[in-house]
Formats: structure tokens, C-alpha cells, sequence
């Protein structure tokens, strides 16, 4: 077959597209795990995906209380929910009880309470070996690209090398001392919490903050504010057009690599939403004036869903917000950066079917996937923006080319940065993302697909493309 390098560009705009959110009846039986854990409250999923990774690889972790005992039993399921029984024994494993908080994982192993580390069959590493990574009210771990493990203390920061044992090319015998400003206090008064890192800095929340917010951006190296970052080291998250009485919620990172995140607000009748960049700077082009408001409650046949307590989500460039009835039926509404409500499957909300709990309810977007975790259930989705309202135009300078068809690689040229490239199957779903100009297709099988790239100035384009 003949190769060209495609230049048209397909313009699109979601402000008034749709999303479709439906069970992945392959996952599971029919959409859902059921029965992990046990009915008792005591014994439901412990495993809070935010704070690190649930995911080994496309494997799932999830956790509970063994027999309602003082042991934690891990359970690996595999990506269609069944369990993997090549993980521990007949796919459990069974540690002391610990904290979620304190969980690490990544494709080659996991950590867990203090100095313990589990290979990814699941046995537990009998060579590492670490009596100072032990865990106080807020310390958390992270893994850097090298294999070192960072250690966030009180009052120091601490690499261990992957046996465990100190890096003693890092400050003073593999210890930075902190400075007062992010120090943390033991008595209780303060506290640090993870929420992402990013090259060699660490995003934290402080409560109480002594800065403009409550998020604030820590060098690794140093141990000390980055003053560079938004405002002294804090990161901005109010508009000056916020209403005085919308309270600080809670933030959230995109799915973009420029470290930028969501934050919500809630007033007395609505919602209200800012997006902070990757510099700590609010981004004053989401939105009305940097703002996008929100009804705060949803009506979906007569039946009222409140997002007064739920955490938003984010899927690429939209902000997904749940809600919940006084009986706990949960449902969620879209919304584009423009502001504008997206319908999902043709309504401005849509309730979830299957997802009612009684104790424990939490969702999290992985790839283009909507995991619930309800009680001792897990339920999947599949989330799908179709590309809308698009038109054809040939603008040989913005023009994105690439060898089409392409094999093993996809190598887009363009003027402008590419920032994401998604690209979806012939029924719109998306089997591969990526970050930047090069994306390894190896995985994709023969076919056409769709190309769509996000620029660095947020501007989309859609792409045909066929894989030889």
C-alpha cells in the first residue's frame, strides 16, 4: 500500500457534544464484581485509588479486612474482574492490617505499611530490608523513575535505594532536613497529605495552610517551598469572581502532564469549578472568567441527585460530576471547560443503574473506563465523546502530518506542541492515549481508526488514520 502524509485537519468542538457512559458487560458479570469483602461494613474495599495506583500494569488491586480480623487480604483481579490466580494464593494475599494511605504500587511491586515490599507475584521481598521507612500520622512514599524510593518524613525527606537501604548520595546520609514552612507536626495541629508529584517536586495539602491555598509545591531536592510555584509555593484555586460563601471542596488533577488540576467550590445553590495551571496559576480562559458554575442538585424523573459531597472527576477535557439521591442511587453530569453542560447519553444527567450502597461509595476514571466502588462491589463504564459538529478545512499552518498508513509508531509533525493524542476504534471508543508527538501503535491491531490530538493550546483536531 502506497504511504502519504496526511494533512488535512478535522476541526471539532465538544461545547455541545455528548457523552456516553455505558456497563462494560466484559468486565465482570455483566458490569460488575460482585462480593468482594463480606456484607459487614467492617470488611468493605479499603483501597482508595486516588492517594497512588490501584493498577499493576491493567490489573486491579483492591483490598479489605480479612474475617473481620486485624489482617488485610489483598485481591488482584484481572482486567475483565476475575481473579488472578497467579497473584498470592489463588489470587489473594494476606499482610497486617494497614492504612490505604500508605499504599504504593507499580508494575513490578507494592508497598504497603511501613518496611514492607511485596514482588508482584505477591510474595513478600525477604531481601529488602528498611527499619526507618516506618509510618506516623501523614507519611506517604513514592517511587521515582530510577527505582529510589522517597520518603516523606515530619521534618526530612529520605531516599532509600530499591534494597531498601539508604542513598547516601541524597543530603546527609540519604536525608533532607525539611524546612519550618512544610514541616509537619507530630502533636496533631498540622498535617501534609499527597496529592501527585511530578519530576522532582511533590504536591502536597497542608492543613492548616500558612499560604493562599491549601496546596502547595515542595522540591525534592531541597526540602523547601518552591517560591516559583504560583504564589510563594501555593497554589492559586479562587477566582476573585467566586461567590464569598463558596466554600473550598476539594481538588483534583487532570489527566494531562502539565501537573494541572480542578478545584471544586460549593455555595448555598450551586457548584463552582477553576482549574489551576501547571505553574500554581489560576487559568482564566475555563469558564466564564476562570469560573464554571454548576446547579448543585440534578432532577432526573422527578428524583432529585445532590453533588454536595461527591468528589469531581476529570476524563481528558471534561469534568465529570457525581451525584447521589437521599437513598444513595448515584448518577453523574458532564461538563466541557467552556462551561457548557454535556449531555450524557442524551440527558443533562444520567442516573447509574446497579450503583445504589449503603457504607462506601467511590469512583475513579482510569483510561477512558468509569470505576464504582459501592459497598463490597466494583462496577465498570465505558466513557465515549464522540467527535461532533466536525468540518474539514485545509490550513496547511496548523496542519498536523504523519506517514499514513503508519505501523509500530505514530510520529505526528506539526509547528504547534502536541500535548495528548487519543485514538479511537471505528465505534468511537478509545483504545490507546498518549502524551506528545510519538505514540507506539504496536498494540493497535490492522485497521481505521480516528486521530485525536490536543495542541499545547488546548486546541483539538481529528485525524483518519490507518494502522498497515
Amino acid at each position: 500500500m502506497k504511504k502519504t502524509f496526511t494533512f488535512l485537519v478535522l476541526a471539532f468542538s465538544i461545547a455541545n457534544a455528548q457523552i456516553t457512559i455505558t456497563k462494560d458487560t466484559s468486565f465482570g458479570n455483566n458490569g460488575t464484581v460482585s462480593g468482594l469483602g463480606s456484607s459487614s461494613p467492617n470488611d468493605w474495599l479499603l483501597l482508595i485509588p486516588r492517594i497512588h495506583s490501584t493498577f499493576q500494569g491493567n490489573k486491579i488491586f483492591v483490598s479489605y479486612h480479612a474475617d473481620n480480623s486485624s489482617f488485610t487480604q489483598f485481591t488482584r483481579l484481572n482486567t475483565d474482574g476475575s481473579p488472578d490466580t497467579t497473584f498470592g494464593t489463588n489470587g489473594n494475599v494476606v499482610i497486617p492490617v494497614f492504612e490505604a494511605y500508605y499504599f504504593y504500587a507499580n508494575n513490578d511491586f507494592f508497598y504497603t505499611t511501613g518496611n514492607q515490599k511485596y514482588l508482584s507475584t505477591g510474595q513478600e521481598d525477604t531481601g529488602f530490608s528498611n527499619v526507618d521507612m516506618q509510618n506516623t500520622d501523614w507519611n506517604y512514599k513514592i517511587v521515582f523513575p530510577d527505582g529510589k524510593i522517597f520518603f516523606r518524613g515530619d521534618n526530612a525527606f529520605s531516599k532509600f535505594l530499591p534494597s531498601g537501604n539508604p542513598d547516601t548520595s541524597y543530603g546527609t546520609n540519604g536525608s533532607v532536613n525539611t524546612d519550618a514552612s512544610v514541616a509537619g507536626d507530630p502533636s496533631g495541629n498540622s498535617h501534609y497529605e499527597f496529592f501527585f508529584n511530578k519530576d522532582q517536586a511533590v504536591y502536597e495539602f497542608i492543613s492548616p495552610s500558612a499560604g493562599l491555598s491549601n496546596i502547595r509545591k515542595v522540591s525534592v531536592a531541597t526540602g523547601n517551598l518552591d517560591a516559583s510555584y504560583g504564589q510563594g509555593g501555593y497554589a492559586q484555586v479562587r477566582n476573585l469572581v467566586l461567590p464569598v460563601s463558596a466554600a473550598y471542596a476539594t481538588s483534583v488533577r487532570t489527566a494531562l502532564a502539565d501537573g494541572s488540576f480542578i478545584n471544586k467550590f460549593t455555595g448555598s445553590n450551586n457548584l463552582y469549578f477553576t482549574k489551576t495551571d501547571g505553574q500554581g496559576m489560576l487559568d482564566q480562559t475555563v469558564g466564564g472568567s476562570g469560573v464554571i458554575t454548576t446547579d448543585k442538585s440534578f432532577l432526573y424523573n422527578g428524583t432529585s441527585y445532590s453533588a454536595q459531597d461527591t468528589e469531581p472527576l476529570v476524563y481528558n477535557d471534561v469534568i465529570l460530576v457525581p451525584a447521589e439521591t437521599y437513598s444513595q442511587d448515584l448518577g453523574i453530569a458532564c461538563y466541557s471547560l467552556n462551561g457548557g453542560n454535556l449531555t450524557v447519553n442524551n440527558s443533562t444527567f444520567y442516573p447509574l443503574p446497579g450503583t445504589s450502597y449503603t457504607t462506601l461509595r467511590f469512583m475513579f476514571v482510569q483510561d477512558n473506563f468509569l470505576y464504582v466502588m459501592h459497598d463490597n462491589n466494583i462496577s465498570r463504564y465505558i466513557i465515549q465523546k464522540p467527535v461532533l459538529s466536525v468540518k474539514e478545512r485545509t490550513d496547511q499552518k496548523d496542519a498536523i502530518r504523519f506517514e499514513n498508513p503508519f505501523n509500530e509508531q505514530l510520529i505526528l509533525l506539526s509547528d504547534a506542541d502536541i500535548r495528548e493524542v487519543e485514538i479511537l476504534d471505528e465505534s468511537g471508543k478509545i483504545v490507546l492515549t498518549g502524551k506528545g508527538s510519538k505514540l507506539n501503535t504496536s498494540s493497535l491491531l490492522k485497521g481505521n481508526y480516528l486521530i485525536r490530538i490536543i495542541s499545547a493550546s488546548g486546541k483539538g483536531t481529528v485525524k483518519k488514520g490507518i494502522k498497515n
